[in-house]
């Protein structure tokens, strides 16, 4: 016959486990919640070199009070200033998926003018599930400076001129940057700045982001040596002899 002891015991049992888990539960928020904050006020608000082969640098910022680093990288292939401008703001969705994997759709809001070098896109991007895919209104936009004759192209994003789509996760906050400068060797300079939110968790965001900038920046010789981009010409670029 069953005690009335045996049936306790059982039960105190159950009650320390659930306890105990309690506490560790409890113990891995607090470890979660202080590493959070003190990576978010980390940082010395400096470039830091994290990649450097192949002719290409990659630059992480962090700055105190963000969560998201800034990325920036850098390289050199020989080119027209008119090319890079054309790649840059090709206009189609079959360019937009080669140039930037995961993109599957372009809507042009204000297509691309010549004149201005300037255009208003709908770009729709794959995301890793479960996340929904990212949708980002953008003005693409180029300049010439000039002194220099570089030529800045900006990206950024506009995301309260449409309403969103429901399919999707909107974009609020970018604003990347390609900087086209023409070096006395012949070459030109480029360097991309990403300053971006894409509403991804930001630890797999800050980790996977510099090897997307080198892959990037490994493959621009291939694509603006293209013959379509080489024979782009604009009223507004200037080139260097």
């Amino acid at each position: 016959m069953t005690t009335e002891n045996e049936i306790r015991r059982p039960r105190r049992w159950l009650r320390g486990f659930f306890k105990y888990l309690a506490l560790t539960l409890m113990l891995i928020v607090t470890i979660l919640v202080a590493a959070h904050f003190a990576w978010k006020y980390s940082g010395s608000n400096r470039w830091v070199k994290v990649i450097d082969k192949n002719g290409i640098q990659v630059y992480t910022l962090k700055s105190p009070g963000q969560v998201l680093k800034r990325f920036r990288g850098v390289t050199h292939v020989k080119t027209k200033l008119a090319a890079a401008v054309d790649l840059m703001m090709q206009t189609d969705t079959k360019d937009c998926s080669d140039w930037f994997p995961g993109c599957t759709s372009v809507q042009a809001i204000q297509p691309w003018n010549p004149q201005d070098l300037t255009y208003i896109h709908l770009f729709r991007l794959k995301a890793f599930r479960p996340f929904a895919p990212r949708e980002t209104l953008l003005k693409g936009r180029a300049t010439q400076d000039p002194v220099t004759k570089s030529v800045l192209i900006e990206f950024m994003a506009m995301p309260d001129d449409l309403p969103p789509n429901d399919c999707c996760f909107r974009v609020s906050h970018m604003h990347n940057t390609w900087r086209y400068t023409p070096q006395a060797n012949g070459e030109v300079e480029v360097e991309v700045r990403m300053n971006v939110d894409l509403g991804l968790p930001y630890v797999m965001f800050n980790r996977f982001i510099p090897g997307g900038v080198y892959k990037t920046l490994s493959r621009l010789p291939k694509y603006v040596d293209n013959e379509r981009w080489q024979k782009a010409q604009f009223d507004s670029i200037q080139e260097v002899n």
